[in-house]
């Protein structure tokens, strides 16, 4: 009962914030932050080669995992959170996860299914110039939404190609 609460005050709460990008997007993109699902860690190679198609420092590319609390992932070596994360006021309590919402990042890229409430909060709350997303029903989450399903290297080469357009509009 208290897990439903929570996450109908996140929904809540990612209703009544601003979910468009907080910066205006500028090229190049110099630092990026990929959140995923658990079950999709497998196609994490597939989606980190975005990172070196944009020339992204590692340093500069962050990787944070959304799992269930008794999963154990022992060969990731990213942030993870999970649902218990979530306070009853429809916040993160996790303070990495909090600490890093607050950086400007320019690229956030979600790769998760649509009705993940903690991942559309921290979509929400990230200070990002450009979110896009796989899902979608996040249009109000996300900036850009590519309806590639669950097929990673779709969702990758489209992530890239609408790069590469703004760098030619940007250009022009």
């Amino acid at each position: 009962m208290i897990n439903e609460l929570k996450l109908a005050i996140a929904k809540s709460r990612i209703a009544r914030l601003k979910s468009s990008s907080s910066h205006e997007f500028a090229l190049p993109v110099r630092s990026a932050l990929l959140v995923l699902e658990s079950h999709n860690l497998s196609k994490l190679p597939i989606l980190l080669k975005m990172k070196q198609e944009l020339g992204i420092k590692d340093t500069n590319f962050k990787v944070v995992l959304f799992k269930n609390k008794q999963e154990n992932f022992s060969e990731f070596d990213g942030l993870t959170f999970v649902k218990e994360d979530l306070n009853v006021i429809g916040s993160f309590s996790n303070k990495e996860l909090l600490d890093l919402s607050k950086n400007r990042i320019d690229l956030l890229i979600t790769f998760a299914e649509e009705n993940n409430v903690p991942i559309n909060l921290l979509a929400t709350i990230c200070s990002a110039c450009l979110k896009v997303g796989n899902s979608p029903g996040n249009e109000k989450v996300l900036d850009v939404v590519i309806r590639s399903g669950d097929d990673a290297g779709v969702f990758a080469s489209e992530v890239i190609k609408i790069l590469k357009q703004f760098k030619r509009n940007w250009n022009e």
